[in-house]
Formats: C-alpha cells, sequence, structure tokens
C-alpha cells in the first residue's frame, strides 16, 4: 500500500464545494457545469486529462464537428471551457481513498488531503488484462494496449493484435498505416466487431484468425513472439515485434469497494436518472456507471452530475 503524503498546501487549495474524480469527457462537463455554477471546483486525474478519448483519432460522430476532430483535441478544449470558469484541473493526481459517509467529504491524493460538500466519481474504464505468463513483464517492451499511443514504435515490424470486437479492428485499421504485417488474433471463435469495421480491416489484407487462442507472450528483454493454442490443440509461437492486446474494458472502480458506494456485479456504479448514487451528495458519470460507450452519452451525464453536485452544495449553504 502506498503512503499518503500531505503536502503543505493551503487551507484555501485544500477546501472545495465539489471534487471531480477523473478527467475524461463526463468529469471535464461536470467541471463545466460546476464551476460555471460557481461552486468552487477541483478536477483530479490520475494521467493526462481526456481519458480513453485522447486516444480517437478521428470522432466523427460528436455534433457540430461534421468533419470530425481528434478526441485530444475535442478534450484539450473541455479541459479550457472547464479552467475558464475556474475549475483547478491537475493531472497526474490520482484518488488514492475517498471518504464519503460523513460531511465533508475527504478524497486523499498522493499529495493532498482534500475536502468538499459533494464529489462526482467520472473514472471510466482500463483496459482488460489476460494475466498471461510474460504480459506484465513485457508490457512497456513490445506489449501495449493502446495503438494510437506506441504504435509509431513498431513501424515496418511485425504486430500482433489480440481482440475480437470494434477496438481491435480500430486498431488494426491504424496499424495497417504503420507496421509492415499484421495479424488479427480474435482469441474466439467469432468476431464481434461491427461489419463494418470488419469490411476495413479485410479490405488491407488482414483475416481475422478464429482457430487459435493466445496462450503466452514469448521474450526476455522485448517481445519475440505469441504462442499460441489452437483449438485443435497445436501449439505454435507467431514471431513478433509488438502485441496488441484489444480485449475489453473494465470499469476503474477498485478503489471504491471500501466507500460504500453501491456497485453491481462487473463493478459499475449504480445510479438513478439524476446521476445520484446511494450516498448523498455523490455523483456518478461516463463509462464507470457502465452505460452506452460513446463521448456524447459521458457528456450528457457528466454535464448532469455536475447540475445535481451544484443544487446538493448550494442545499448544504443554505
Amino acid at each position: 500500500m502506498r503512503p499518503i503524503i500531505i503536502l503543505e498546501i493551503p487551507v484555501n487549495e485544500q477546501e472545495y464545494d465539489v471534487i471531480v474524480v477523473g478527467g475524461g469527457p463526463a468529469g471535464l462537463a461536470s467541471a463545466i457545469y460546476t464551476a460555471r455554477a460557481g461552486a468552487r471546483t477541483l478536477l483530479l486525474d490520475q494521467s493526462v486529462v481526456g481519458g480513453r478519448a485522447i486516444y480517437a483519432v478521428n470522432v466523427e460522430n460528436y455534433p457540430g464537428f461534421p468533419d470530425g476532430l481528434h478526441g485530444g483535441e475535442l478534450v484539450s478544449r473541455m479541459a479550457k471551457q472547464a479552467e475558464k470558469f475556474g475549475a483547478v484541473v491537475r493531472s497526474g493526481e490520482a484518488a488514492r481513498s475517498l471518504t464519503l459517509s460523513n460531511d465533508p467529504k475527504v478524497v486523499k491524493t498522493d499529495m493532498c488531503e482534500y475536502i468538499a460538500k459533494s464529489v462526482v466519481v467520472a473514472t471510466g474504464l482500463m483496459q482488460r488484462k489476460l494475466n498471461l505468463p510474460g504480459e506484465e513483464r513485457l508490457t512497456g517492451r513490445g506489449v501495449s494496449y493502446c495503438s494510437t499511443c506506441d504504435g509509431n514504435f513498431f513501424k515496418g515490424k511485425t504486430v500482433v493484435v489480440v481482440g475480437s470486437g470494434n477496438e481491435a479492428a480500430r486498431d488494426l485499421i491504424y496499424l495497417s498505416t504503420i507496421a509492415s504485417k499484421l495479424y488479427w488474433l480474435c482469441n474466439s471463435k467469432n468476431v464481434t466487431a461491427d461489419e463494418a469495421l470488419v469490411r476495413k480491416v479485410e479490405e488491407r489484407g488482414i483475416k481475422p484468425d478464429l482457430d487459435r487462442m493466445v496462450v503466452q507472450v514469448v521474450g526476455e528483454e522485448v517481445v519475440k513472439g505469441l504462442k499460441v493454442k489452437a483449438f485443435n490443440g497445436a501449439d505454435e509461437t507467431i514471431e513478433t515485434n509488438g502485441i496488441f492486446f484489444a480485449t475489453g474494458t473494465t470499469p476503474a472502480t477498485d478503489f471504491l469497494y471500501k466507500t460504500g458506494i453501491d456497485l453491481d456485479a462487473n463493478g459499475y456504479i449504480k445510479i438513478n436518472t439524476e446521476m445520484e448514487t446511494n450516498i448523498p451528495g455523490v455523483f456518478a458519470a461516463g463509462d464507470c456507471t457502465g452505460k452506452s460507450h460513446q463521448i456524447i452519452v459521458a457528456v450528457g451525464q457528466g454535464a448532469t452530475a455536475g447540475i445535481m453536485a451544484s443544487a446538493y452544495t448550494k442545499m448544504k449553504q443554505s
């Protein structure tokens, strides 16, 4: 367990009306609405603000941008808008523990202990790992979970994409412009990606492999191959320089199990139509609630959570 390091931060930088945990589209929308309503707002994100949306090469279905827009540009504009209204946006500062049942709410990071009247949880999703032998050890050494982050490291090289859904298909389309050779291991007997995406992949000469399962990442210092097992039982090692896992996601809610927030069997936060959790003053929005994984849905939820959080803080002040 990592220690909590409390810095000497002035009291006026520790106390807020609303703390938003998570800086993806849902969290940013919440911060825009709470700050604009006059609530003193802090947004915390463990990594780069923007969440998974920053990896979207071209967002074509967000209203108002008929020619599409890079996801990174879209969330950058949202962050600037939140700051324009007075929100404090801090990237690289993760919420490690939350105390939510009492007032005020307490959010601890490795840097500080913050208090607030209300909290919005918008932590999104994290990539699901297969926990194969060699997978963790070679992460960053040929194993990746983000094609747009790491694809350029494999220019002119051989790459394997593992997964059967839309994410895998999009990775293949993107990597086909970079890698010299691509394998598509679905890791199942069925392709679940949309037909339109599958057609685009196949137009690039890439066929889905539905006959084998991955069993081990091979390599010492860097990835050298991927061991696979055919459904008929035969083993084989595919030589490759890189492996991109696109095997789905799971809600980033592990740190919430001791907070008292109700989670469903899959770890998604339970909410009502007003984004309220079971704890008064605590709201949730975005992919961590298990709703449609679309930016526009996350933004709508975030806006609703922001409106409700602002109203809650005003009620507590009266």
